[in-house]
């Protein structure tokens, strides 16, 4: 069978396939930093390097030689972006005990809150975090105070269990849409960890990615203001990749996922828009993580993280 004539030759759409993959990144990459909506495109990094992959395989196929070279040329930006996170950081063993930490966005419509509770009680956390928390799943989670005596929950959205006692909280309103920054000092066998939670909205407007950067902003200043161990938890709705995230790198906090398991955490069931945008990182002197996990599928949108850290 001849292809037909009114259609380009598959060699052509292949690297048309390549040209246009390719370009996503750097328009990402260069131009987010100054206009909002082309910072979205900085979160798909995985899914243009499997593309154009796929593409250079195809176009080398296809005995297209520059073509193929050129969809390889393209596939070192999203490369340069992913492989820093799968190395991992030269580190010496830590030698305090180690603190298992989670945060979990249980999803507002999720029922399955036995198989969270589960969860929960198997991966033995010594405090969790837990997003869009309604007045039914706060209901629901006071069954985890036989474990977990001390908590913080002031209104739906949010809530936080610990095994460990918590020194002090406050709750820290970021932006014009008062999104809460929690932030909670507990006492761990290493001494004290101050731990901050956060939850903004997915910036997919002007208004909101603003709102974002803002709170962005006055985490890494709260963090900076921080001498000991830190913790930071929570859906940020934003990936390692965006500009968005630069503050928060800026102030010297590493991602536990890195030389791990750095996948996908939100829409993990649909690899064409899957990014990892709940994170866990940390920082502080001595300050090590040696587990980090992505937990099972239970009911949400987005998977639940657990490390372990020690210092």
């Amino acid at each position: 069978m001849n292809w037909p004539s009114f259609l380009p030759k598959p060699r052509l759409l292949v690297a048309a396939a390549a040209s246009l993959t390719g370009s996503l990144p750097i328009i990402g990459w260069i131009g987010g930093a100054f206009f909002w909506p082309l910072d979205l495109f900085n979160h798909f990094q995985v899914q243009y390097a499997l593309v154009l992959l796929l593409t250079t395989v195809v176009l080398l196929c296809l005995k297209s030689r520059r073509a193929a070279i050129m969809s390889a040329a393209l596939l070192l930006v999203p490369l340069a972006r992913i492989v820093p996170s799968h190395v991992a950081p030269d580190s010496k063993k830590p030698v305090g005990v180690p603190v298992r930490v989670a945060s979990f966005n249980v999803f507002v419509s999720n029922d399955r809150y036995d198989d969270t509770l589960n969860w929960v009680r198997e991966a033995a956390p010594d405090f969790i975090y837990f997003t869009e928390t309604t007045e039914i799943w706060a209901n629901e989670l006071e069954r985890l105070g036989d474990v977990y005596p001390h908590s913080i929950e002031e209104g739906t959205g949010f809530a936080f269990y610990s095994k460990l006692p918590i020194t002090s909280h406050e709750i820290i309103r970021c932006s014009d849409i008062e999104f809460p920054l929690l932030v909670a000092r507990i006492t761990t066998p290493n001494g004290e960890v101050t731990v901050f939670a956060v939850h903004p909205l997915p910036p997919v407007t002007r208004h909101w990615s603003e709102a974002l950067d803002e709170m962005m902003a006055v985490l890494a200043r709260e963090v900076s203001r921080s001498s000991g161990p830190v913790i930071v938890a929570g859906d940020f709705n934003t990936t390692r990749w965006s500009h968005k995230s630069a503050p928060l790198q800026k102030v010297g906090l590493k991602d536990a996922s890195h030389g791990k398991a750095p996948g996908a955490t939100w829409m993990r069931s649909n690899s064409l828009i899957s990014i990892p945008i709940d994170r866990l990182l940390f920082r502080g002197e001595g300050m090590h993580c040696s587990r980090f996990e992505i937990g099972p599928e239970l009911g949400s949108d987005h998977r639940p993280l657990i490390s372990e850290f020690a210092w």
